[in-house]
């Protein structure tokens, strides 16, 4: 039996990041810059997307939570 990853949303003053399995992976991207209403990598490899559902995110082109 595999373990389920740990998945959280991280809140500063001022920004906003998700955090897998205790590594931040994503900044929510700032109002009035080009990657507004994004999820910007800060790991290499991991892409986050908002979906109907809350969020999907992939690390290296596979999905690993939806």
């Amino acid at each position: 039996m595999t373990k389920s990853p740990s998945v959280t949303i991280e809140t500063t003053s001022t920004d906003m990041f998700i955090v897998f399995d205790g590594k931040r992976i994503a900044k929510r991207g700032r109002p009035g810059t080009k990657q507004a209403g994004t999820w910007v990598p800060l790991e290499p490899g991991y892409m986050v997307r908002d979906v109907e559902e809350g969020i999907e995110i992939e690390f290296s082109g596979m999905r690993v939570l939806h």
